[in-house]
């Protein structure tokens, strides 16, 4: 009868043991679904890792919840609909009422965590009641609805009217878009010396170039308030697509007024040096240079943005080099026609630039690296 003693002592230790382990500390985890998942590869030449996904049984187990694990540069979508992007790596707790509305007719739901070479082991997902101290402490990982991302809506949205409203351009001003958006003639200035279009500023196609050059720089500075996190009238994080709009508006057209001031701070200086017809070629080729780079930096954040390969923040860094490479080619496109045309010394040459251009582009990029 001694070994039933022993039993029962035994017993009574080891339920005494587990009665003082803190309650909080434990998951029941119900359904793990990490070696249902599969790889999706791309059908490019490179044949890389895309994305890892699942068909999930949302009905089953109803009251429980979803635990997630995903690494830093994902993408989370339920079906085919974005839930949200992190640059971080995460571990999400989300309820299961909160991801319902995604599920088809028979309960089912893929989900899927879409970057670029991700393997199985980085991506998890578990379905349980998970009530850990670590999960309960960080509340930001704890998600109970999709945060929509009203900045990435607004961009396209702003980028198709500016597209109309070049088309418009292209139809009723072919002359002047042909001199502005050719790519062989970017760095020419012959062709604006030359055309008699460019003897006054106020003309209608010359301000329609203006506006749009304005709407694509205004986009940006919108852009740039919203990755570094300001919240400057209401376009920070939490934007609105309305007030993105109206702060877009705002935008270009004090971006307008700065072009204007700047044609008359050319004009000053032209006047200075005694350079008659200097300003109008001057202002509308570095204009022509600059609505090129936009071209660039624009083509390069829909190609960013819209695939997920990397933050706005990290971006930011790659639009200010591109766009301050292509201007200072520019720059020294326009020293070498000034010297060939005018026949500037390099002491009046070096003057007038510095005067126009380099002081007031050094002064702008200090203040945007801060």
């Amino acid at each position: 009868m001694r070994w039933i003693g022993r039993i029962m002592l035994f017993q009574g230790l080891l339920l005494l043991m587990l009665s003082s382990l803190p309650t909080k500390s434990l998951a029941q985890v119900l359904v793990n679904y990490d070696s249902a998942l599969h790889e999706n590869i791309s059908d490019s030449w490179l044949s890389q890792k895309e994305s890892v996904a699942v068909t999930v049984d949302v009905d089953q187990f109803p009251d429980a919840s979803w635990r997630i694990r995903l690494p830093k540069g994902t993408g989370l979508f339920f079906n085919e609909a974005l839930w949200e992007y992190y640059p971080n790596d995460t571990i999400l707790v989300i309820g299961n009422n909160a991801i319902a509305p995604f599920k088809n007719n028979e309960g089912k739901l893929e989900v899927t965590a879409l970057k670029r070479g991700i393997s199985l082991e980085e991506f998890s997902i578990k379905k349980g009641y998970f009530k850990t101290l670590d999960e309960i402490g960080s509340i930001e990982n704890v998600l109970v609805k999709r945060n929509k991302d009203e900045v990435r809506n607004f961009f396209f949205i702003a980028l198709i009217a500016i597209l109309f409203l070049i088309a418009i351009f292209r139809a009723f001003f072919p002359a002047i878009f042909s001199i502005f958006w050719n790519p062989k003639s970017v760095f020419s200035i012959e062709d604006i010396w030359e055309s008699g279009s460019f003897s006054k500023i106020y003309s209608a196609e010359l301000l329609f170039y203006l506006v749009l050059i304005n709407m694509c720089t205004g986009l940006l500075v919108i852009l740039v308030i919203h990755g570094l996190g300001f919240d400057f009238l209401g376009m920070g994080r939490d934007g609105e697509v309305v007030k993105l709009t109206y702060g877009w508006l705002i935008f270009s057209l004090m971006l307008t007024i700065i072009t204007f001031l700047k044609f008359l701070w050319l004009g000053t200086g032209a006047f200075l040096f005694n350079l008659k017809k200097i300003a109008f070629p001057h202002f509308f080729y570095l204009l022509k240079v600059r609505g090129f780079a936009l071209f660039i930096i624009i083509c390069m954040l829909i190609v960013v943005y819209a695939n997920n390969w990397v933050s706005l923040n990290e971006h930011f860094s790659y639009m200010y080099y591109t766009f301050f490479i292509i201007y200072s080619l520019g720059l020294i496109g326009l020293a070498i026609w000034l010297y060939k045309k005018n026949g500037f010394n390099n002491y009046h040459l070096f003057s007038y630039l510095c005067t126009s251009e380099l002081i007031p582009f050094l002064v702008i990029c200090k203040l945007l690296l801060g």
